[in-house]
């Protein structure tokens, strides 16, 4: 943790309010925002970015950070929101709303279905291997747009349309497997 970060995470532990006004203020939409990205529902994603803050300020005492305070945040909402999809068991045989959001994170363990998460790795197996290579860069390894278009010597454009392109792919052979439509 910065030395910034440090002096207001101790301010919010003497019981500050402006300070954890500030930091509210300052990360609140944002947080939402990134919340929604997993959820899809805009409620939920500021209930659960309240629920956050609200558990800061209660056990401000107790916390440990040593990332930054940003960093905290945006990996704890992460959990919440994966804790928070497991717990609605969307009784939609292939849990899509789960799927979109393990998909975005890049984060293959988090997958309970073992039988879609071996579907969908299939289904990256059939596309053409530049398109293959970049699904798996990004969705399995975590890399971002600009790491991937480095690594492969391409412009994030080339990355981003492939990306897209292999999304439609992807959902359109999952639909021929499962008749679910995904939303990628």
């Amino acid at each position: 943790m910065n030395f910034e970060d440090q002096i207001l995470f101790n301010e919010i532990r003497k019981g500050n309010k402006a300070v954890y006004e500030s930091l509210f203020s300052e990360y609140y939409e944002h947080l939402v925002y990134f919340a929604n990205k997993y959820l899809y529902d805009q409620q939920a994603s500021e209930d659960i970015v309240q629920d956050l803050y609200v558990y800061i300020w209660d056990n401000a005492q107790k916390l440990n950070i040593h990332t930054s305070i940003k960093a905290y945040f945006y990996q704890s909402l992460k959990n919440r929101c994966i804790n928070y999809l497991k717990s609605l068991k969307v009784k939609d045989e292939k849990n899509i709303i789960y799927v979109e959001a393990m998909l975005d994170s890049g984060d293959e363990s988090t997958f309970y279905d073992p039988e879609l998460l071996e579907q969908i790795k299939q289904v990256i197996d059939q596309l053409p291997p530049q398109m293959s290579k970049i699904m798996r860069m990004k969705y399995i390894e975590g890399l971002k747009q600009a790491e991937i278009a480095e690594k492969l010597n391409l412009s994030v454009n080339t990355v981003k349309t492939q990306l897209k392109r292999a999304k439609d792919k992807i959902r359109e052979k999952l639909f021929l497997v499962t008749g679910i439509m995904f939303i990628l």
